[in-house]
């Protein structure tokens, strides 16, 4: 039989079929059609325990969609790392980036179009971590974990603590300043409820506890930093949630798309874990997994020691890798 798993989102109808083997005599096979209108689809489809890999079709063709479409591979982009479908504008703003190199005028002197292409998949893909929209979603999520936990987040966490922050923050195709600063606010101060949280922190006097989020940040706070923090936790002008927020981040979304950071030690700890946070997402973003450690440490290494991922070529290095690819 054939099982055919149609889902119609968007621009795409996609098929996933899987061929199961069939008697000889078999001329025309059954077919199962099931319907889908997630777009979120999960790391691995199976019917029963035979894994199923998707064919993508484009709608009312037989013309299939890969994943080195430029159209397709920017809607993927959206889904993974800022875990939504794209506004209209940022697809044809990202796939033109893309498409734009069967201009000679748009390519270097000397490349070719297929090289061309290669360097603009690459840079828009490293594009969508380097986002505004990334920055104060999923990289926020990870800075919470790591500042007050001591470590970094897993799979199954970040993905949908990522989508909670970052829900409704697009209105009108803009960012809205208002509902990132909220939802990050908000965020932070259900965190600090959280029972794996109150297990290191519950016990602690205030002075403690900011001795000890600084302690798990790594990063040293001015005398003054350090005592006003206390201060405020003691007449009741900070919350914990408030002071969390402040240590791990302390910023506040502007209308102009910056990001204004309103603790010197919030920005430190920003910069610190920027590399880290890459690499991680990396193999949450294209693969959809935790990542082993030894993988993790060697693009990590690398990142590190060449200041910048196209130098490092670790982003071309995970959208060319088999285990990518074969996601689609």
């Amino acid at each position: 039989m054939e099982l055919v798993l149609e889902m119609k989102r968007w621009h795409l109808i996609i098929l996933f079929t899987l061929s199961i083997l069939a008697t000889a005599q078999a001329q025309n096979p059954p077919t199962l059609q099931i319907v889908s209108e997630d777009s979120n689809l999960p790391a691995e489809l199976r019917y029963g325990s035979l894994k199923v890999r998707p064919v993508r079709l484009r709608p009312g063709t037989n013309i299939p969609v890969t994943i080195d479409d430029p159209d397709f591979f920017v809607f993927q982009h959206y889904v993974d790392f800022l875990g939504r479908v794209p506004d209209a504008p940022g697809l044809a703003h990202w796939t033109r980036e893309i498409t734009m190199c069967s201009d000679p005028a748009n390519r270097r002197p000397g490349e070719t179009v297929e090289s061309c292409v290669d360097r603009k998949r690459e840079n828009t893909s490293a594009a969508f971590f380097l986002s505004a929209e990334f920055q104060n979603t999923g990289y926020f999520v990870y800075r919470l974990y790591k500042g007050t936990l001591g470590r970094m987040p897993r799979y199954d966490e970040f993905i949908p603590e990522m989508r909670q922050v970052a829900r409704g923050i697009v209105v009108d195709n803009r960012l809205s300043p208002d509902v990132i600063n909220s939802n990050r606010m908000n965020y932070a101060m259900q965190f600090v409820n959280r029972a794996d949280f109150k297990a290191i922190y519950d016990g602690l006097s205030n002075e403690q506890f900011v001795d000890r989020l600084f302690s798990t940040t790594g990063i040293t706070p001015t005398s003054d930093e350090r005592t006003a923090l206390i201060d405020g936790l003691n007449s009741g002008a900070e919350t914990r949630g408030s002071v969390v927020f402040k240590v791990i981040d302390g910023s506040q979304f502007l209308p102009n798309g910056q990001m204004a950071f309103q603790t010197r030690y919030g920005k430190a700890f920003y910069d610190k874990e920027f590399n880290a946070a890459f690499v991680l997402m990396e193999y949450f973003g294209y693969l959809r997994r935790d990542p082993d450690q030894a993988g993790y440490d060697h693009w990590l290494g690398k990142l590190n020691r060449y200041g910048n991922f196209v130098d490092a070529q670790m982003v071309r290095a995970f959208i060319v890798s088999p285990e990518y690819r074969l996601r689609f």
